[in-house]
């Protein structure tokens, strides 16, 4: 037996009876399924979760139901288990939890649930990081005894077109950090996160795929597979396969590769399962998964791109944000105005009455010519300030523009954060 595997389990439904079945088929089918004992931190993929406009890219209450039936039948006598999460967007946490469903979980297993933005945090040290030289994260998640990651198999194309166990850890940091290097050096980012929260156990809620568009509003179609591994990059190259995309060109999957932290090569992993890899191979090439250059997306804006190129940063997360319309508003692209948009620093000379320029480097760029210039800054620029600028300049209102949402994300978020802020004060995050 080799020491890396991916169990991937056919699964047809939402099924919580369903899931633990595969969970304890995988358990059996391979002598390297770790022993769960002691404090153990489930972290799901909550991003975004929300019944009317971001239905499908977020981790199912029954794949979490699943895991904790397991954990009661797998786990040893001293067990304790609690769900950690920072959902994206300026959102609060706990209104993730709210709309997934997952407080049912708290009600019927006693499972603590850890919004990090308003809990104590703890910081961690990383000695051979090359972005972060410490992250803050929630105190439960700095001191679990087993760690467990649940992703959402889903696109991404901030991230090479794929967002697996490697992916979720940017949801385990706190959100400053979060945008901290969130640009062509993302990769390296998430693989330093690796390095202190490398998960034991990855259980992946692929019944349904989210694929195409935007991280959090995208669609989904029947996948049908529970996917299981003892290693975030086992777990990745396997499933990155799986939906037809090249692993080793993925640049945070060679990242994690070049330092050590899993597989090199398919051949070192067992894939076990009764799911058909091929079938699965086959719907996804019929797929439209929307991993294109930002200024090939159609619509009226002019799109010039420059350097440097941020897939992970500028470039990609105004893509992001255009397929975020088109996913679920799809008529609001004809009122976009003929402008041109830069992203990144442009060189040539740009001549009109009105630019929109995202970023801090297309704000650089030299030889703009124009009566109003409207500027996005950051580095990145975040999704809820591209929102906000959208409406504010040229009356667009998104998808995520709904009153719910505006009082989380600009009444009840701020109040989360002086909570944790508050907190944080009594109990200063300590270094480990």
């Amino acid at each position: 037996m080799k020491p890396y595997f991916v169990y991937l389990g056919q699964c047809s439904q939402y099924d919580a009876g369903q899931i633990l079945a595969i969970l304890k088929q995988a358990a059996q089918a391979h002598p390297a399924m770790p022993e769960i004992n002691g404090r153990v931190v489930i972290k799901p993929n909550l991003v975004m979760a929300h019944p009317r406009v971001a239905t499908e890219a977020y981790t199912r209450k029954e794949v979490m139901e699943g895991i904790l039936l397991f954990l009661k039948e797998y786990g040893t006598s001293d067990l304790s288990a609690c769900i950690v999460e920072k959902s994206g967007l300026g959102i609060t946490t706990s209104a993730m939890f709210r709309y997934a469903g997952y407080q049912s979980l708290k009600k019927k297993f006693g499972t603590k649930l850890v919004p990090m933005e308003e809990s104590e945090q703890k910081r961690l040290v990383l000695k051979n990081g090359k972005i972060h030289s410490y992250i803050t994260v929630a105190k439960e998640m700095a001191e679990n005894d087993f760690l467990i990651f649940a992703p959402k198999l889903k696109t991404n194309v901030l991230s090479g077109g794929f967002s697996g166990a490697i992916k979720l850890n940017i949801g385990s940091i706190d959100s400053k950090e979060r945008m901290f290097c969130h640009h062509h050096a993302l990769p390296q980012k998430m693989v330093d996160i690796l390095t202190v929260l490398n998960p034991q156990l990855v259980v992946t809620d692929g019944i349904r795929l989210a694929y195409g568009g935007n991280q959090m509003t995208q669609r989904g179609v029947q996948f049908g597979v529970i996917a299981v591994s003892n290693n975030a990059v086992a777990h990745d190259i396997v499933c990155a396969s799986m939906l037809g995309l090249d692993p080793f060109k993925i640049e945070h999957i060679q990242e994690a590769i070049s330092r050590g932290l899993g597989p090199g090569t398919m051949e070192e992993i067992d894939v076990l399962g009764d799911f058909d890899m091929e079938k699965g191979m086959a719907l996804a090439k019929s797929l439209e998964f929307g991993n294109i250059p930002v200024e090939s997306f159609q619509s009226n804006f002019e799109i010039q791109s420059g350097q440097p190129f941020c897939q992970g940063g500028c470039h990609g997360i105004f893509l992001d944000w255009l397929h975020m319309v088109q996913d679920r508003k799809p008529k609001l692209m004809k009122r976009f105005p003929k402008i041109p948009v830069c992203i990144g620093k442009i060189e040539n000379k740009i001549v009109s009455k009105k630019v929109l320029l995202i970023g801090e480097c297309a704000a650089a760029s030299p030889n703009i010519r124009s009566k109003s210039v409207i500027k996005i800054g950051g580095c990145p620029p975040t999704h809820k300030a591209i929102v906000l600028k959208m409406l504010m300049h040229f009356f667009l209102i998104n998808p995520l523009v709904r009153p719910s949402l505006i009082w989380d994300g600009f009444v009840a978020y701020p109040i989360k954060k002086m909570k944790g802020w508050w907190i944080n004060r009594l109990y200063k995050p300590s270094m480990r």
